[in-house]
């Protein structure tokens, strides 16, 4: 794990399987990543699309949901992705982004994936704002 990275504070199922998810930064630094293992490879013996597809729904909602105090509480209306290279057993994923804009009813947030330090995704998201978080809630 490359250094500034530590383990991430949000857990769910879902996570507890793909992961362990790594994060550093704050604000607009703020960065996730994790490293491919066997778990995560398609038949061709490659980083499977779902993998990406999963890391960049968690990145462009949370970096989406921080960008606001308390945290935007956000569902997934939309994600886009562009696949462009393929990542092999041992490579760093690292989602770097931004986000776009936030309206009274929808964040739209954008990002790549980095596959040791090269781009492999381009993505972006559409989140729709729900109620509010319960405070002290982890995004």
């Amino acid at each position: 794990m490359p250094e500034g990275f530590a383990p991430s504070k949000r857990s769910s199922g879902y996570l507890d399987l793909i992961g362990p998810i790594y994060e550093a930064g704050e604000g607009a630094n703020y960065r996730i990543g994790l490293r491919i293992d066997q778990r995560h490879l398609n038949t061709r013996g490659t980083c499977h699309g779902a993998l990406f597809s999963a890391l960049a729904d968690v990145y462009l909602g949370r970096i989406a949901a921080m960008s606001a105090s308390p945290p935007l509480a956000l569902v997934t209306a939309h994600l886009g992705l562009d696949y462009i290279a393929s990542a092999p057993p041992g490579a760093w994923l690292e989602a770097v982004g931004q986000v776009d804009r936030v309206g009274k009813t929808l964040a739209h947030s954008s990002g790549r994936i980095l596959a040791d330090g090269k781009l492999a995704l381009r993505c972006t998201g559409v989140f729709q704002l729900t109620s509010r978080p319960v405070p002290g809630r982890n995004v």
